[in-house]
């Protein structure tokens, strides 16, 4: 019984082996759901920072109106 059990461990550990590199290439995701998931990423993040630019933007056009509304500066 004992070489039994040696004997079909042996061949898993060959079927192991030589299933090795099939498994190694084998992708775990689809590449399609992992360039979505990277790109919806990106646009979080960029989207963010567009909107802070905008705060940006109008808090500058809102200074420029007060500051042409002082006689000296303009």
């Amino acid at each position: 019984m004992l070489q039994a059990i040696r004997n079909r461990s042996r061949e898993l550990a060959i079927a192991v082996v030589t299933a090795a590199p099939v498994l190694a290439f084998a992708q775990s995701a689809d590449p399609f759901d992992a360039a979505l998931s990277d790109v919806t990423g990106k646009v979080a993040g960029y989207a963010g920072a567009l909107v802070g630019l905008a705060a940006v933007a109008v808090a500058f056009m809102v200074a420029v109106k007060y500051v042409k509304k002082i006689p000296r500066a303009s």
